[in-house]
């Protein structure tokens, strides 16, 4: 948004940007410019301006960023996120910019009192009993991480997370928006131009490249690390399943009556309601004297429902809620967190069969009855008694899972050259794969996305483990190593002669677009040019800089050269692949008495956008910081791990 106030206002930014930060950037050099770091322990990741960061640690920021990524990409199964992104490194930067923010904000007297600390946690959902902070059930959530967490380490790490939210309020303060500003970025961001242009792509001009062998091999030559290709390992795995260990041995009665005891949370059954509802359906832009004409209909059937009407055939009157209109209104039951905010307060403070008060939510106004309710409550042991069998028979499975796995890798350790024979004495069939480079995949293996990357950590013939996604174990060596190559010209040269010929049509698509320029202004009409390709030639209607052009769609490249033009000028635009020539038909200036109606609205606009902005330009700074302390040696990696 504002694509045009990002250039014109770059200055402006980061005036503001290091107005803000200005004692930031003093003390953090004259603090630890002059610091010497001493390396981290043989228990430790790294050491960040001489403080440790433990292993438990790095893994669990390491899981966190893992976890987010995967939700992101919920919807791409295929993408494999281990490839793609470096969470160790990821990892190492976001400790390394607590460290960073934490001496800042000390620098700077921020703190987090006890009581906000407190007040955050109490409003955690996950720590709550009835909608109420619960000292045994935060014991629990906690003590059941994978790896468990202390209390007085969440509540470190959750001190630093507020302390990160009263940092990025603090920067964002001192961002103003004034009138002259408001009214100039107004102006520009309203104006509007119409177009007439061509576009010339690479394809147009194919048939017309020739490329010579001498052309092709010097391409080649200047371009050989383009044709690498890199190092590549082939592996021989054995694979152990929990299922190889799994027993069908009876279960004690103590042992379930001990798990049912330390697991409470798992068998917890939450508070639920029944609920009957009428929604008065209100539109989002929806006028003050439309909502009123909503509210005063709610109101209606309100009184009539207070009169002793049926809920129900009134629901099926009334209600614009069409999934459940014909059921008389009736959701189900369901339990916290299922419903915006407002209605759930008002479902769960209801007493059964009264109506309640209109509540407003952004879908509109309702009237809700509480049908029934269940008391949130652990589900007594006879109820999940099967359940804990089974889950203390798969615990059992992975603690022998384990034990079997470390006995073996003691013994692959001491005897790599053995790890056929080994796996033959355990009856376990060795699978050796293709060569793979670090970006490859093991189908065989998909459910252990890591294995590739972790024996690219390895030196030839080692032995590795890892866990796949389900408890599934491998213990891997390093079967062979082929190294990195160019191949022989003659191995890729369609490869090469493709890319020289894209290279040249590319070239020649952007020469083609000047030159039309060119002869446009000295009176050629843009038509007579795009006929000599065939190519056709698009007029727009008037549009803005944010707008997607017409029949094109969002280009930046296209919309700054466009509005840089005076009416009937010509201009090439380049946009990657994509080269147009334009000439502006009509220029339209700002409507400035629309502006009077929407000066309040834009100015906050505007002013969410500067903040924006110089929040972002506050994490590029807190880039280039850990980058330099980095470089300087004031972040140290323990040598064990591959980053």
């Amino acid at each position: 948004m504002l694509q045009q106030m990002r250039k014109a206002q770059g200055w402006m930014i980061k005036g503001v940007l290091w107005a803000v930060v200005l004692a930031f950037v003093v003390t953090i050099f004259y603090s630890w410019g002059v610091r010497s770091s001493s390396g981290p322990t043989r228990s430790e990741v790294a050491t960040i301006l001489g403080e440790p960061v433990g292993l438990q640690e790095f893994q669990r920021v390491q899981n966190a960023l893992y976890q987010t990524y995967r939700g992101v990409f919920r919807n791409q199964p295929e993408v494999d996120l281990q490839e793609r992104f470096n969470f160790r490194e990821m990892a190492l930067e976001q400790i390394a910019r607590r460290h960073i923010l934490q001496r800042l904000a000390r620098q700077n007297n921020l703190t987090v009192t006890d009581a906000e600390l407190y007040d955050h946690l109490a409003a955690i959902p996950a720590f709550q009993e009835q909608g109420r902070f619960s000292a045994v059930r935060y014991q629990t959530v906690l003590q059941n991480q994978v790896p468990p967490i202390s209390p007085k380490q969440f509540e470190e790490e959750q001190r630093r997370a507020l302390m990160l939210e009263k940092i990025s309020t603090f920067i964002r303060a001192g961002v103003q928006v004034t009138a002259a500003e408001l009214e100039q970025t107004y102006r520009v961001e309203n104006e509007q131009v119409a177009v007439r242009y061509v576009a010339l792509v690479p394809s147009l001009f194919t048939a017309q490249v020739q490329v010579s062998e001498e052309e092709l091999t010097s391409y080649y030559d200047a371009h050989k690390d383009a044709y690498r290709e890199p190092e590549q390992r082939q592996l021989r795995y054995i694979v152990i399943s929990p299922q190889r260990f799994q027993s069908t041995a009876d279960i004690s009665q103590p042992d379930i009556a001990r798990y049912y005891t330390n697991h409470q949370e798992l068998f917890h059954r939450e508070e639920q309601v029944r609920v009957r509802h009428i929604l008065f359906k209100l539109a989002e832009d929806a006028t003050p004297e439309q909502e009123a004409e909503i509210r005063s209909k709610a109101e209606h059937v309100l009184r009539m429902l207070r009169d002793g009407g049926d809920f129900a055939a009134l629901a099926q009157q009334y209600s614009d809620d069409t999934a459940t209109q014909e059921k008389g209104g009736d959701l189900g039951f369901f339990s916290r967190g299922h419903m915006v905010k407002p209605f759930e307060e008002a479902a769960f403070s209801l007493p059964i069969g009264e109506p309640s008060d209109l509540v407003r939510t952004a879908f509109g106004y309702h009237i809700l009855r509480v049908e029934d309710k269940v008391a949130g409550e652990v589900k007594p042991l006879i109820e999940v008694q099967q359940e804990i069998v089974a889950k203390i028979r798969e615990e059992k499975a992975r603690e022998a899972t384990i034990t079997f796995v470390d006995d073996l890798m003691i013994t692959l350790d001491e005897a790599p050259e053995q790890f056929t024979a080994v796996a033959n004495q355990h009856e376990l069939p060795v699978t050796t794969t293709p060569f793979v480079p670090l970006s490859g995949h093991i189908a065989t293996a998909a459910d252990a996305p890591e294995l590739v990357q972790r024996a690219f950590a390895l030196v030839d013939q080692a032995i590795g483990t890892v866990e796949g996604t389900d408890g599934t174990h491998y213990i891997f060596q390093v079967a062979e190593i082929r190294p990195p190559t160019i191949p022989e010209f003659a191995a890729v040269q369609e490869r090469v002669a493709s890319d020289l010929q894209r290279q040249k049509s590319a070239e020649l698509a952007r020469q083609t677009a000047d030159e039309w320029v060119s002869k446009a202004q000295t009176g050629s009409r843009l038509q007579e040019l795009a006929d000599l390709l065939q190519v056709k030639v698009i007029e727009t209607e008037l549009f803005k800089r944010r707008d997607p052009v017409p029949q094109l769609g969002r280009s930046a490249a296209f919309s700054d050269v466009a509005f840089g033009l005076q009416t009937d000028e010509v201009g090439a635009a380049h946009d990657g692949s994509r080269h147009f020539v334009m000439q502006v038909v009509a220029r339209q200036a700002a409507d400035m008495t629309a502006y009077e109606a929407e000066q309040v609205a834009y100015r906050e606009q505007l002013l969410n956008h500067k903040r924006q902005q110089v929040f972002m330009a506050f994490q590029s700074f807190l880039q280039t910081q850990y980058q330099q302390l980095r470089q300087g040696g004031e972040i140290v990696v323990n040598p064990q791990y591959v980053f």
